[in-house]
């Protein structure tokens, strides 16, 4: 195991992938036996713990021989205890000849002792590398090298010296020291769009006796070097020194928000932007046109009206970064302006998801990052369903960024444990896609909290656990409930979750499926077999049985059990010896009661069968019953024979003169199994 810390941008992540194929590679990797060889991997582990937990086994993946694991522990807070069971994990690999490399901040991982610190490469050499090895662009390298001399070629017998090339290095100072390797690679990557060709004419240009070609061609070189810096001079000398104008500047904001939507929405928003201030929205309508200003700061105007950064791609989002960190003194007005124009009404309601999306990319490095706060503010008890996915949509992208994940977590378990409906249900979708699926352990604690409410977010975190077990996660879903069941016996969530686990109905069905039994069927089956499933489902009902929050779902569910058995999806002897069981260790009252002993709206066949089977099923063992009138094996009517009660009468007397058989519900609820 090995350690690497540093602050983000130092290389870290790549410096254990490195450590872990030179690793794999060596030559003791290789002797593994065939028996135990695999395909030499490296995967990345999800830290799917709470903080302050310690991970279990079930939550690491069984090591594999010659395998590399990464895990970043900047997404998670490493205690003591959970850096031990790492430790004792990565024991087990070693043991195989397989590594784990653990990447975080300083402070991340708590003993200083193992860690290696991370030290930032230089960011021009990584763009050049990038360039060379990953996008084979040798030319667009070859921009970047400091030393041009050293690209001289030398040809022929005699070593002639080839004509210089008078591109070579003419973005040598692009990339200062300070960019961090991410940043520098990103910069690679937009280098490599520029066309060589028309670089190179562009410096022939520069060159050019006539002032007029020299000149365009050092703009256009000095266009090549703002678009793949993100515009950051240009936009610095046109808001900063440029002396624009405080509507243009606002006007240019909202054109990057809204990139590709009309310009008079453009215009209508940035009106918005001092709601207080008449004079403001005049100055908007007045002296040049709003399309005339638009242009002189960077947008352009298609035939169709509407904004557009063709002309300049990425200057959008890169004139949202500098507007917040130069306005530093405006960030809340900034904010509040783009809560209020995407508000359910507003005039940019449409645009919510692209303005989320665009606050997303500025908080991955902004300082006091405006995204979650105005999801909070979207995220009101009226809003509808459509903006309840759209929230969760950007959430779920938010988790599954390096750099927003922390607070992606903390954010979805302080809306799961909230009284607001709308984010509960924000919650239980996101938990029930790509983010449970990613971490699972996290995911069932929030969905824990909102099975808490009977509501239709529990009913979406409900099929979420079902999906979750029909996807091979049957043995965690029924370690999960058990634990709830055990450590939060007081609340509705273990009960609510165990029966949606058991339901066989339509509700228990997948959406668009026959309902055939489901999950319930498969757990029926296990429990011929296996003690550890069976008592599962014991221990569940008596514990469900008992939380009156859930009285009205767990009769419907005794109903859906009876017309599964009456229509053969579970098996009968099973199904029926486990409510067996479960009576008798349950008092009768409430569903059970209604269940056992009649209720004026549910008096269907399978019902009274299911009563009657459950009434008598004390009077033998039912393994080879030689009784005909057996009610396990009375399946067709919904009455016993009228021998019953006289072969009984004779012999099941007690000492007290009493019928031990009678149906009674005081009298069977204190029989004992035979």
């Amino acid at each position: 195991m090995a350690i690497i810390t540093g602050e983000h941008g130092t290389g870290r992540r790549t410096s254990a992938l490195r450590a872990l194929r030179d690793y794999l590679s060596l030559p003791e990797s290789a002797n593994l036996s065939s028996a135990d060889s695999h395909a030499v991997q490296i995967w990345d582990l999800s830290p799917d713990w709470e903080d302050g937990e310690v991970p279990r086994l079930e939550v690491l993946p069984d090591p594999l021989p010659g395998q590399g694991y990464v895990l970043d522990a900047a997404q998670r807070t490493v205690s003591p205890a959970a850096a031990q069971a790492l430790n004792s994990w990565a024991a087990r690999l070693h043991q195989i000849r397989s590594g784990l490399v653990v990447v975080g901040g300083p402070t991340d991982w708590p003993d200083g002792r193992l860690s290696e610190p991370a030290t930032r490469p230089e960011a021009a050499q990584v763009a050049r590398n990038h360039l060379l090895h990953r996008l084979d662009r040798p030319l667009q390298a070859h921009w970047l090298q400091a030393d041009p001399s050293r690209t001289a070629n030398r040809t022929g017998l005699l070593r002639q010296t080839a004509a210089p090339d008078q591109t070579a290095g003419i973005f040598a100072d692009l990339i200062p020291r300070s960019v961090s390797p991410a940043d520098a690679v990103r910069i690679a990557e937009r280098l490599a769009q520029v066309d060589p060709g028309e670089v190179g004419a562009a410096v022939q240009d520069q060159h050019s006796p006539d002032a007029a070609v020299a000149e365009r061609g050092r703009l256009f070189v000095q266009a090549v070097r703002e678009r793949v810096l993100e515009w950051t001079h240009y936009l610095e000398k046109l808001l900063a020194e440029g002396g624009t104008r405080g509507p243009d500047r606002v006007m240019l904001l909202a054109a990057s928000y809204f990139e590709g939507g009309p310009l008079e929405l453009c215009i209508k928003a940035a009106t918005e932007f001092d709601p207080r201030g008449d004079q403001t929205r005049q100055r908007f309508r007045e002296g040049r046109s709003p399309r005339r200003r638009l242009r002189d700061v960077g947008v352009d105007v298609t035939e169709t009206d509407t904004a557009s950064f063709a002309s300049r791609p990425g200057l959008a989002m890169a004139a949202i970064r500098t507007d917040w960190y130069h306005w530093a003194d405006e960030r809340t007005q900034t904010r509040e302006w783009l809560q209020r124009i995407t508000a359910p009404g507003a005039v940019a309601e449409r645009w919510s998801k692209q303005v989320g999306q665009r606050l997303l990319e500025l908080s991955r490095t902004a300082v006091d990052p405006p995204f979650f706060a105005v999801l909070e503010s979207w995220a009101t008890p009226v809003i509808d369903g459509d903006r309840i996915t759209l929230i969760a949509e950007l959430l779920t992208e938010a988790a599954m960024t390096e750099e927003l994940a922390r607070l992606a977590h903390a954010r979805l378990l302080n809306w799961a444990e909230s009284k607001n409906a709308a984010r509960r249900q924000v919650v239980a979708q996101v938990c029930a896609g790509r983010y449970g699926l990613r971490w699972p352990s996290h995911a069932l604690v929030r969905l824990r909290h909102i099975l808490a409410y009977d509501d239709e977010a529990a009913q979406i975190a409900a099929a979420a656990l079902v999906r979750h077990a029909e996807q091979g996660g049957l043995e965690r879903i029924i370690e999960t409930i058990e634990t709830w069941l055990e450590r939060f016996s007081g609340q509705a969530a273990g009960p609510r979750a165990f029966l949606a686990l058991i339901d066989p109905s339509d509700r228990g069905a997948a959406a668009g499926a026959t309902p055939t039994g489901g999950l319930v069927s498969v757990l029926i089956t296990l429990a011929q077999g296996t003690p550890r499933v069976r008592d599962f489902l014991i221990t569940g009902w008596a514990a469900t049985l008992q939380q009156p929050d859930v009285r009205d779902g767990a009769y419907r569910v005794l109903l859906a059990w009876a017309e599964a058995v009456h229509r053969a999806w579970l098996d009968r002897d099973v199904t029926f010896g486990i409510l067996t069981e479960v009576r008798n260790l349950h008092t009768p009252v409430d569903a059970m009661s209604r269940f056992l002993y009649g209720s004026p709206e549910h008096d269907a066949p399978a019902v009274v069968d299911a009563r009657y089977a459950l009434a008598n099923l004390n009077a033998c063992t039912h393994a080879h019953c030689s009784h005909p009138d057996c009610p396990l094996l009375h399946t067709g009517g919904t009455s016993p024979p009228e021998v019953e009660a006289t072969h009984r009468g004779d012999q099941e007397r007690s000492s007290n003169g009493q019928d031990a058989s009678s149906t009674n519900p005081d009298a069977e609820g204190d029989t004992s199994p035979s």
